[in-house]
């Protein structure tokens, strides 16, 4: 996917959840981050948009040295859809404006360069918590392959090899991504240090051995890897173990 790809799932994101949000109302509970309410996740994104817009707008190396000025007041209630709207849109400008060699932050593994890692995560971002709030209503929009693909392969390949997830095991064991609609398939090796995961072509992953198995729709694998629903409706082959193990030590619930 490219930025422009990813500046419109911004804001067809951001819409749907806005849609949620009026439908569900700001004291809403979210099933599937059950500390939070609709409020809270719209503040979160709100502040996420915003500091994300500042990092690549003014080219910030350094967290720490972000000017503090970024995010204003907190909205009340009947402000909440307008102040998440304001935040999507200066995200996506910062974004739109941005030089293609633009240099700054990022945090992830393996990560493409700043202005399209930022674009990437964002879009993810919010598409996520779009998931959530729906959840509220008992709906799920779901994702279309290409942003489902794309979204597992930065859970995969980003997140899941950083240092400070927590999946290990003493055994070492082969989790095998595949979904049924797409071209692309991962084999993430788990292990006693951080994990290892491979890009794989369709061929490659049915020649490829694991001791689990995981198929079906990439909207239903993206979301059960990131904890927004569970395995029913996926084909798993092998140790179950496998997987659930990936879903209990990678619970990125709140980003």
């Amino acid at each position: 996917m490219n930025v422009d790809q990813y500046l419109h799932a911004i804001r067809s994101e951001t819409a749907l959840l806005a849609a949620a949000a009026r439908a569900a109302g700001p004291d809403a509970a979210l099933p599937s981050c059950p500390d939070w309410v609709m409020r809270d996740v719209i503040h979160h994104l709100g502040e996420v948009q915003r500091w994300s817009a500042a990092v690549v707008r003014d080219s910030v190396s350094n967290p720490s040295e972000l000017a503090q000025d970024f995010l204003g007041s907190l909205p009340d209630d009947d402000a909440l859809i307008d102040w998440l709207d304001a935040g999507a849109g200066a995200l996506v400008t910062a974004l739109r404006d941005a030089d293609r060699d633009l240099a700054c932050f990022t945090f992830l593994e393996n990560s493409p360069p700043p202005r399209v890692f930022w674009a990437r995560r964002q879009a993810h971002e919010v598409g996520m918590h779009r998931v959530d709030a729906e959840l509220a209503l008992g709906r799920n929009t779901g994702f279309t392959a290409d942003i489902a693909t794309d979204g597992i392969d930065e859970l995969l390949t980003g997140f899941a090899p950083r240092k400070r997830t927590p999946l290990r095991s003493d055994v070492p064991r082969r989790l095998l991504i595949a979904p049924d609609d797409s071209p692309s398939a991962w084999g993430v090796t788990i292990g006693e240090h951080p994990v290892v995961t491979d890009r794989l072509t369709a061929a490659d992953a049915i020649a490829s051995m694991a001791d689990c198995s995981v198929s079906g729709s990439s909207s239903n694998i993206y979301e059960a890897l990131w904890n927004r629903r569970d395995t029913e409706g996926l084909c798993i082959d092998g140790d179950a173990a496998v997987l659930n193990l990936f879903r209990s030590a990678v619970q990125i619930r709140w980003s």
